[in-house]
């Protein structure tokens, strides 16, 4: 088993922005993934990780506000999926992949197929499969942003 999961992410916003929505590619070590979900809201697919660890949030979070100051909360990891190889970071309606039909195609088993390969060396790419029913003619789907942030509800 690798060390690490690699998520290639394409996308065309070069500025670097705070929570990284631009291209390049993202190791995470496999000892920290806990947990992998899919999310779809309105045609977006995603992927929530759910880090190990935990973190106090306080004032200057984005609950700051209604967060109070000793809580603790997790780390995830959130992955947004286009059907455009140069995607961007939220998919307008052209970047949707179209749903997925084929429970094996979902996002997160990709990550899981990468969680438990083999491939002889420190990281294994998290390639994305095709969406709607997985057929040649189906769109290829791509990582378009990758998030780290805290989350109090975890």
């Amino acid at each position: 088993m690798a060390k690490f999961v690699k998520f290639k992410i394409a996308n065309d916003n070069a500025t670097l922005a705070a929570g990284g929505d631009y291209s390049r590619d993202v190791l995470v070590n496999v000892d920290d993934i806990e947990n992998v979900g899919d999310v779809v809201a309105a045609g977006n697919y995603s992927v929530v990780v759910t880090l190990k660890g935990i973190v106090g949030l306080g004032v200057g979070h984005a609950d700051g506000a209604t967060v109070p100051a000793d809580t603790i909360g997790g780390r995830i990891l959130t992955l947004q999926v286009s059907k455009s190889p140069i995607g961007t970071a939220t998919p307008a309606n052209a970047d949707e992949p179209v749903a997925i039909t084929v429970p094996a195609n979902m996002p997160s088993q990709s990550i899981i197929k990468a969680l438990t390969a083999n491939p002889g060396g420190v990281a294994a790419s998290c390639q994305l499969g095709k969406d709607g029913a997985g057929l040649p003619s189906s769109n290829q789907m791509y990582w378009s942003s990758a998030v780290f942030s805290s989350d109090s509800t975890l």
